[in-house]
């Protein structure tokens, strides 16, 4: 089908809306739950919740992939103002709390210009979630040449797929996880995890082909089983068993193939969803880029105070001030400069 005869993009959005609220959550949960001195197995892999962004960020621009014309400087402009103003005022925040800490302000200029995915030290110096968005940047920059390449055929997004799954085989068993070397460092760009970004591209052509509840009810069932064995490997492994065997730097890939079955499982037409549901999963999603970049702050203003507060309430505090910073972030700062950057995209030449 092309991308002329596919819905519209605001019919599923919903759907795609609770899906980055529930990744947001996930990476929350992976840094938050000492708080509470939780530590159930399973959710160890909450940490894939980066790899869902990856997906659902593919699945977004897949039409370009497909046939869908680009213009590149209205999609720059819209990409910056969508990223850049909020990301520049998180960074802010965490330059001002490790200045008020007494350490060094060093990588800033690095920081600045998505540069900082380097060595482990440099992407985690201010906020560890900040690691994410160099690739994501990377895969708005290249997707105008991707899409020139498959030209919306379907045998050419193949061949993409197939060398993207290559890169990523051999950079993931050339990979060092524990001396974090150069082939580790391209693992997290653009080489190592275009695939992911693939792979939600693969989960918007595969959703209008689903036909009947039982298609997409067993679809979303192998791709939760697949995310929960992967979770269950990962528990009785962790990393250092898993980079000594076969599937070595390949689990985060796996667990996108897993998440893309299920986005493409419950790409669902708004008519589908209660007016309730459609508007909690719009909430969710609009609140998740502020929930991802401002929950390491929230851990650090509460983590002082957490033997005071006892475990559930320290958890409830840093979800709250999570929340809370996300919702004045996204209101005051992140949906105006959106909504600038739409406005100015539209008298951009082409």
């Amino acid at each position: 089908m092309s991308a002329a005869g596919r819905p519209a993009q605001e019919e599923t959005l919903w759907t795609l809306e609770a899906w980055r609220g529930l990744a947001a959550w996930l990476v929350v949960y992976a840094h938050l739950h000492p708080l509470a001195g939780l530590d159930l197995p399973l959710l160890r892999f909450a940490f894939t919740g980066v790899d869902l962004f990856f997906v659902l960020s593919g699945f977004v621009f897949a039409p370009y992939l497909f046939g869908r014309p680009v213009q590149a400087r209205a999609f720059a402009v819209r990409r910056f103002f969508r990223i850049y103003p909020a990301y520049l005022l998180a960074l802010g925040i965490y330059l001002l709390m490790k200045w008020q800490a007494g350490g060094p302000l060093e990588y800033v200029w690095q920081h600045m210009v998505f540069a900082h995915l380097q060595s482990r030290e440099m992407s985690f110096y201010y906020n560890p979630a900040f690691w994410s968005l160099p690739s994501e940047v990377e895969y708005y920059l290249l997707l105008p040449l991707l899409a020139a390449f498959t030209g919306g055929r379907p045998g050419r997004f193949a061949a993409l797929v197939a060398g993207a799954l290559l890169l990523r085989l051999a950079i993931g068993n050339a990979s060092d996880a524990g001396a974090a070397n150069l082939a580790f460092v391209w693992l997290h760009h653009l080489p190592g995890m275009g695939l992911e970004f693939l792979l939600g591209a693969c989960a918007w052509r595969l959703a209008p082909l689903l036909r009947g509840a039982a298609a997409r009810l067993g679809l979303l069932a192998a791709g939760l089983a697949g995310w929960l064995f992967l979770a269950a490997l990962f528990a009785a492994q962790g990393d250092a068993g898993l980079n000594a065997g076969p599937l070595r730097g390949q689990v985060s890939w796996l667990a996108a193939l897993c998440f893309a079955a299920m986005v493409a499982a419950t790409a669902l037409p708004r008519g589908r969803a209660s007016a309730r549901t459609v508007w909690f999963a719009n909430w969710a999603g609009r609140l998740s880029y502020g929930t991802y970049l401002l929950h390491i702050a929230a851990l650090r203003v509460v983590e002082p105070h957490a033997a005071r507060l006892g475990p559930a309430l320290a958890l409830l505090a840093g979800c709250a001030l999570t929340l809370a910073g996300a919702w004045l972030l996204y209101q005051l700062w992140e949906d105006p400069w959106r909504k600038f950057g739409r406005n100015l995209a539209m008298r951009v030449p082409q």
